[in-house]
């Protein structure tokens, strides 16, 4: 498989760059790794259709600045559980305010709000899309969206507290295609505890539309249903000598409205359910660069109805050993990379457990001051939108590259593919997605961003494959 391939190639790359950024490294006397805080380290996908990959990959990272809301309206796969702080993975040595504005004549300067930084922004893009249902046989449409994103964050030498509000309302111009918003609003804080120990908090809600497209959502309905999605969750990190341990744990809640079918109501309650999740990291710092570590996370999922329209309960449980190396040679090559294994049993005995090879990784790669290269892999267990399967096993795949053309000029491109495979069956869910964008930053305030975006669907369902191809332009204000 051409992905996973390439995901060697890159871990082969980042041990042949071991040697040299390791001793550039130890000159610099780095400060200790910290593990990343993501809820779920399993979910880092970074490919979300119609927007560049955007991850988090640990202290002082940075993955550029251009939009990552949906561009062209399609309903968005599962988004990612976001980190416990919009600025995850701060060691102790990165503990001091973080709100100082960039020294770019570029970058925005915010708005002082007492002990807080308010930075404000909106985007008005435009363009056109080929397939704008996002299903076989949508049509061409014009786009019109409009996108605030709004930031408050503390500006205090101890602690940290931040909020983000972030969305999108997509309209088309074919008017038999409804207008597609999405919503993400997401509250998080850092406590600074004796001995460089941090507890970090986190709650947020997303609400995106639902793809028609996906497996036993009901054919011919009328338009996408919502999606709410409810996340909270807490993470512990610190140090005993050379030993690091993260302790984390999360709850995301995840309900579906109701689809329209004619004219008649059709409920998708049977698919709203909880997911409790709970891990534990134990590292070497073996070198101020390198730390390997060992990683057993527990998962536990109940739906809100305990049985199914087919007699069945769907409730389960699961366990992901994974064992991995993080790599900290900042400003080169940064990042981590794990390989494990998980387990999924499940209430009812009439779905058997199963077994899965899993990978995760997330590689920040900087070969100059003016070129970053971004990869991420994931796999996850999902929910199946069909009830003939137990669940959903997700591989997810992901590169980026970001240049600076000159200061106030940055091309970006990225590929993704992922694979969702329905438990049970031999039936799988592909999407291939490759786009290039740029930005041109005029001053603080107003940016120039296009993007054009082109994506291939193999549906699990007869007939349901389709292309869409993206382009858009747009003005982002900010402050």
């Amino acid at each position: 498989m051409r992905p996973l391939l390439r995901l060697h190639a890159l871990a082969a790359l980042l041990v042949a760059l071991g040697t040299g950024s390791a001793a550039r490294a130890q000159e610099a006397e780095a400060p200790p790794i910290w593990f990343d805080t993501q809820d779920d380290f399993s979910q880092l996908r970074g490919t979300d259709p119609g927007a560049p990959v955007a991850i988090d990959s640990g202290p002082g990272t940075s993955v550029g600045t251009a939009p990552t809301e949906s561009e062209d309206g399609k309903p968005q796969r599962a988004a990612p559980q976001a980190p416990i702080t919009d600025e995850a993975a701060e060691g102790p040595a990165q503990r001091k305010r973080s709100s100082a504005p960039d020294g770019s004549d570029y970058e925005p300067l915010g708005i002082r709000l007492g002990a807080f930084i308010l930075r404000p922004a909106i985007e008005f893009r435009t363009g056109y899309t080929s397939n704008a249902a996002g299903s076989p046989t949508g049509g061409p449409s014009g786009v019109l969206a409009v996108a605030p994103d709004v930031s408050l964050q503390s500006d205090w030498s101890e602690h940290q507290l931040g909020f983000r509000l972030k969305g999108a309302y997509n309209y088309y111009t074919d008017t038999s295609v409804a207008a597609d918003p999405t919503l993400y609003v997401e509250a998080n804080g850092r406590i600074d505890l004796p001995d460089d120990w941090a507890l970090r908090l986190k709650a947020d809600y997303d609400y995106q539309k639902d793809a028609i497209t996906v497996l036993g959502y009901p054919i011919d309905a009328n338009n996408p249903s919502g999606v709410n999605t409810f996340d909270g969750g807490a993470t512990l990190d610190g140090s005993f000598g050379r030993v690091l341990v993260e302790l984390r744990g999360t709850a995301t809640y995840t309900g579906y409205e109701a689809a329209t079918l004619a004219g008649q109501v059709i409920d998708q309650s049977y698919r709203d359910n909880t997911l409790v999740s709970g891990a534990v990291r134990v590292g070497y710092q073996a070198t101020p660069a390198i730390a390997p570590f060992v990683e057993t996370q527990l998962t536990g999922r109940t739906f809100a109805q305990p049985i199914d329209a087919f007699g069945y309960g769907r409730d389960s449980n699961g366990i992901t050993i994974r064992g991995g190396l993080q790599y900290s040679a900042d400003p080169v090559l940064k990042g981590e990379i794990a390989l494990g294994w998980h387990r999924e049993n499940y209430v009812d005995a009439a779905y058997p457990s199963f077994d899965a090879p899993t990978i995760d990784a997330s590689l920040v790669w900087s070969p100059s001051p003016l070129t970053q290269i971004n990869f991420v892999a994931s796999t996850s267990i999902d929910p199946a939108d069909d009830l003939t399967a137990s669940s959903t096993l997700v591989y997810d795949l992901a590169l980026s590259a970001q240049r600076y053309i000159r200061e106030n000029f940055t091309i970006e491109g990225d590929i993704g593919w992922q694979r969702q495979h329905y438990i049970g069956t031999d039936l799988s869910n592909i999407t291939y997605e490759a786009g290039i964008g740029a930005t041109w930053k005029l001053n603080r305030t107003a940016w120039i961003v296009g993007r054009l975006a082109q994506e291939y669907y193999a549906s699990a369902a007869p007939g349901g494959d389709y292309p869409t191809t993206t382009a858009t332009i747009g003005l982002r204000l900010q402050r």
